[in-house]
């Protein structure tokens, strides 16, 4: 009997302590997070409008940059440094001072990899890495190739930057192995399956005609399109 009024009292208990402890859990782990997305809200449209390629001022960048660091006060969640990476690469690009540049860039650099060691399937991020490293000098050119391998690795075909996977590409040739050189072809015909117009114009404006002829020694009629 004493067995039977045992069991029913734990019975009659365990509902209940089970869904406060779940109710316990809920709060800890998930009002962090949150709190994090709340905080994320006043930057977001500065980070479209810096990853659409707008201009954005100083004080723009600043709103987003401290929105992300008020997140990562809550809950580290890799969103928010890759964001932060954003900003600060863009913060690189627009800079006139090197001393800024090189600043900005270990900046971008660092945020960037503080994502990637939380989640490493980012495209974005590691061609941020790699670009950033670019901007560094010939001396982080190899940190860069191997940033540039690895982005593609992720994501082969990733449209939005495929144009300048092909144009870091050839600022890194030199340092290339043969097995680098087949990728940055292999880009750029995805670029040219992709969109052949945008890719001629690109090719044009940033002045790549002579590394079309490099790339693609025999004639073909992707090189015709492109150079003509």
């Amino acid at each position: 009997m004493r067995f039977e009024q045992l069991r029913g009292s734990i019975a009659k208990w365990f509902l209940p302590a089970f869904m406060l402890a779940s109710s316990i859990i809920l709060l800890v782990v998930g009002v962090p997070r949150f709190l994090h997305e709340h905080m994320l809200v006043p930057g977001t449209p500065i980070l479209y409008r810096v990853n659409a390629g707008e201009k954005v001022s100083d004080e723009d960048l600043e709103t987003l940059e401290q929105s992300r660091l008020d997140a990562l006060a809550f809950t580290e969640l890799p969103d928010a440094y890759y964001d932060l990476g954003s900003s600060y690469l863009r913060r690189a690009q627009t800079a006139t001072n090197p001393e800024t540049v090189q600043k900005y860039s270990e900046m971008a650099i660092e945020a960037s990899m503080a994502g990637l060691k939380m989640a490493p399937l980012n495209t974005f991020a590691w061609f941020r890495v790699a670009t950033a490293n670019v901007m560094l000098g010939p001396e982080k050119y190899q940190e860069s190739l191997k940033a540039w391998r690895t982005s593609i690795a992720t994501a082969r075909f990733e449209p939005f930057i495929l144009m300048q996977r092909v144009h870091l590409g050839i600022i890194l040739y030199q340092d290339m192995a043969d097995e680098d050189v087949l990728i940055l072809k292999d880009q750029l015909t995805l670029a040219y399956q992709w969109n052949k117009v945008e890719l001629r114009q690109y090719v044009h404006r940033n002045h790549l005609i002579i590394w079309i002829d490099i790339l693609f020694k025999s004639d073909s009629e992707m090189k015709d399109y492109l150079i003509r």
